[in-house]
């Protein structure tokens, strides 16, 4: 209301300072009028006269005009009290309910929010945190009037937990069941450490299968470890190789360990042997699948001591191994092989081997045959047996053909070398003292080549000679058991003589002229192996002499010996 009072009063200052400008008396009046209403209203509103009401001969009451000021709404909170929205006239004081200054209030308790009962309270803090066995305290705070209370935080009790420290292959773990909160232990239990990871196959061999070994885990007390702590990467696989299996420790226990496994050829099969002439053939079947070839070792002794060695290609299902020696016994093995290349490098895998087999070659006898005589002789003497006194001429120049006029060391070398012949046929080695007539080998040293070579036979050919030209047909010369020198070789001996004398007299029809024992044949006396001399006939008969060098007799002259051989062998 002063606020509107002062306003009035500025506004009658201006119009006079309006006066004083102006030179009319009539804006004068005017404004002396105007002047004298504001007087008039400023009285009213400082309590002046009352106006006349109604019925006492006065003009209708004017509304009373109010300057109001609002006073926002404020809440009430647990500190103070509130108020609702009002409004005050400036110039009465009045208080209204509206903006309008048509609701008073005359009670200013109207006005009044009552303070609030109840405190905001926010979060709250731990003053004192509980624990596994004792209380804890939770403190709140008004967010108004900054007031506190406090709560009780209930013991938390143990909150038991397993602590696992993981056993690997090196070192032992743990199992320790404390409390999360305080740490007490209630119980220790201790984890072995890995002491073996196994498969339960390292090698297989090749069958066109699909392998994968199982595997085995145990704790230093020999305990199985559960699969449910491990997990295995595998692969079936089924071709000739090294494979990894790769297992992974979990749960109680860590780590990665890998073990390996092989998967080797396939064994040779359908081994069979043929013996030969000092050799023997091998035969198997071949493998198509996984093999790069075969080796197969042969020696003389079940142990493959020394054992030779041959490698032979996948498409070969033969072989003939020769060289050997005659009539032994040798033991043979085979296995297959193949080649892998792996991490860069070409590795080689074996089956294993084949059981042994045995094969003995044949019994290849070794003949030595000696075409008697040379062409010239050699008179210098040699004992006639080792350790003799008594001595002879080391060869002599042989008689020659009455009809024929051939000298006898002609005639021994043209049967001899047939001989040679037809046995070989036989199967028969050959060992030859002399292939041509200019040499000069006495009868010691021939004796020696057969002793050297152990011959099974030595077959000395020479013709006979007489001072009588009737005497006919063919002898064999041997040793009498006396023989100081060779008597040990008698009967050998002498069984030889008689079959190469039957079998000689039947294929020729020659006369059989008897076995001569005699101990004055140097040629004889010097031999370690079975030895007899065949003299084939007489020289010295012109009609045998012929015969002799006749072709086709010279054939029944060997064919005879031949078979006389045979003869002695035989079973």
């Amino acid at each position: 209301m002063k606020k509107r009072v002062w306003n009035k009063i500025v506004l009658l200052l201006s119009m006079i300072l309006l006066l004083s400008w102006s030179s009319e008396a009539v804006w004068a009046e005017e404004s002396l009028s105007k002047i004298s209403g504001v007087e008039e209203t400023l009285q009213e509103e400082n309590g002046g006269t009352e106006a006349p009401g109604p019925g006492e001969g006065g003009e209708e009451p004017v509304p009373e005009e109010h300057s109001l000021t609002k006073t926002e709404r404020k809440e009430a909170t647990c500190a103070q009290e509130g108020n609702i929205e009002y409004f005050t006239c400036e110039t009465c004081g009045k208080i209204f309910l509206d903006e309008e200054g048509t609701k008073e209030v005359t009670d200013k308790a109207e006005l009044v929010i009552p303070r609030l009962t109840a405190h905001t309270w926010d979060d709250g803090s731990i003053a004192q945190k509980a624990t596994c066995v004792k209380d804890g305290t939770l403190t709140y705070t008004c967010s108004i009037c900054k007031a506190q209370k406090t709560e009780s935080i209930s013991r938390t009790g143990h909150k038991f937990k397993d602590k696992i420290t993981r056993a690997t292959v090196k070192k032992q773990g743990k199992i320790v069941n404390c409390c999360t909160v305080c740490g007490k232990v209630r119980k220790r239990t201790a984890i072995l450490r890995i002491k073996k990871v196994t498969l339960s196959r390292n090698v297989y061999t090749y069958n066109g299968k699909k392998h994968a070994p199982k595997v085995k885990v145990v704790d230093t007390k020999g305990r199985k470890i559960s699969s449910k702590y491990y997990t295995v990467k595998k692969t079936k696989v089924k071709n000739v190789g090294t494979h990894t299996v790769k297992i992974t420790f979990k749960g109680r226990y860590k780590g990665t360990v890998t073990r390996k496994f092989k998967i080797n050829p396939k064994a040779v099969s359908g081994i069979q042997l043929t013996a030969g002439k000092r050799e023997f053939t091998v035969s198997y079947k071949k493998q198509s699948k996984q093999c790069s070839g075969y080796q197969l070792q042969y020696a003389n002794n079940p142990q493959f001591s020394g054992a030779v060695k041959f490698t032979m290609k996948r498409g070969i299902s033969t072989k003939t191994i020769g060289g050997l020696e005659n009539n032994t016994a040798y033991y043979v093995r085979m296995r297959a092989y193949k080649k892998v290349r792996e991490n860069g490098k070409v590795r080689t895998y074996y089956s294993e081997w084949s059981g042994i087999k045995t094969v003995t070659t044949e019994d290849v006898k070794l003949i030595c045959i000696d075409a008697g005589h040379q062409r010239r002789g050699d008179s210098s003497l040699e004992p006639i047996g080792p350790g003799a006194l008594s001595q002879k001429p080391k060869v002599a120049s042989g008689t020659s053909g009455v009809a024929t006029q051939k000298p006898e060391y002609q005639l021994t070398l043209e049967v001899a070398l047939k001989l040679q012949q037809e046995l070989t046929r036989r199967g028969y080695d050959i060992l030859m003292v002399r292939t041509t007539h200019d040499v000069n080998i006495s009868n010691s040293a021939r004796a020696a080549m057969a002793n050297n070579a152990q011959v099974d036979a030595f077959i000395r050919i020479h013709a006979n000679g007489a001072a009588s030209s009737s005497a006919n047909g063919a002898i064999t010369i041997c040793q009498t058991p006396a023989n100081v020198y060779c008597g040990a070789l008698y009967g050998q001996c002498r069984r030889l003589s008689e079959q190469i004398l039957s079998h000689f007299v039947a294929a020729c029809g020659c006369k059989n002229g008897g076995i001569w024992e005699t101990d004055t044949m140097s040629g004889i006396n010097w031999c370690s192996v079975p030895v007899t001399i065949l003299e084939m006939g007489y020289m010295t008969n012109p009609a045998e002499d012929r015969l002799m060098s006749d072709p086709a007799y010279q054939d029944r002259m060997v064919q005879g010996i031949a078979n006389g051989l045979d003869a002695y062998f035989a079973p």
